[in-house]
């Protein structure tokens, strides 16, 4: 694609060179301006995540700590309860059957408080490791919090001096706008500088554009060496020129 005009191009080409120049660093500002916060935020965010993922271990911490607890307040209750058969047993040896039933409960009532025993025994483990856990996670959110606090810190340095720079660029931006480029022209360009990143137009070494590397045929190469017509890329659609 072309936009043809009927007086040459060269001082509109030299116009967006000129442009170009300041566009390429407000874009990198602008780029800059977006990625800093983007950044802060996901530090922020990984610091939040650590701090759930302490807080869910120590709910867990405290929730075995409960469960450890009953179990020894149910086997305070079962050896009560042991003692109390053990003492109805000692007053029934003449009644063999009873004492046998007696016999029976307490090696029940035994193995579960054996059980219990066992499982206070592990979730103590547990509480432990989790309790662990939790400071050892404690010392790393409070390295990463400092970390992050400095890094905050100088992002807010780093915004405010790119805002400032980026506002005098386009102070410096809007003198350079000059009566040689059209609005056509400059539609063209804009749209080119946001497709492209940046980058509207491309520079030619012989035939080959130095944005895409595609190598132009002959009669287009010829347009972009006469200037009387902005000429495109066919690949990448960049406005070309040929360096004085």
């Amino acid at each position: 694609a072309t936009l043809r005009a009927s007086a040459p191009m060269r001082p509109t080409i030299q116009a967006l060179r000129a442009l170009q120049e300041l566009d390429q660093e407000i874009f990198r500002l602008r780029s800059e301006l977006r990625r800093m916060p983007e950044e802060r935020a996901q530090r922020r965010a990984q610091i939040d995540t650590a701090i759930a993922r302490k807080e869910d271990a120590l709910t867990r911490s405290r929730e075995l700590r409960t469960r450890i607890k009953e179990i020894e307040d149910e086997t305070t209750i079962q050896r009560q309860r042991v003692r109390k058969v053990e003492h109805e047993a000692s007053t029934s040896r003449s009644d063999m059957a009873l004492l046998a039933a007696y016999q029976h409960q307490i090696r029940t009532l035994k193995r579960g408080i054996s059980g219990a025993e066992e499982e206070g025994l592990a979730l103590v483990e547990q509480v432990e490791a989790a309790e662990a856990d939790v400071e050892r996670m404690k010392g790393e959110i409070a390295a990463a919090e400092e970390v992050y606090l400095a890094f905050s810190a100088n992002i807010d340095r780093e915004l405010a001096a790119a805002a400032s720079r980026l506002a005098e660029l386009e102070n410096e931006r809007a003198r350079r706008l000059s009566s040689e480029v059209t609005p056509e022209a400059l539609s063209l360009y804009e749209r080119l500088l946001t497709a492209r990143e940046g980058v509207a137009l491309a520079e030619l070494e012989g035939r080959i554009c130095q944005a895409c590397y595609m190598e132009l045929p002959t009669n287009r190469y010829v347009r972009v060496a006469r200037g009387s017509e902005l000429v495109q890329c066919p690949s990448c659609d960049r406005i070309l020129f040929i360096r004085d």
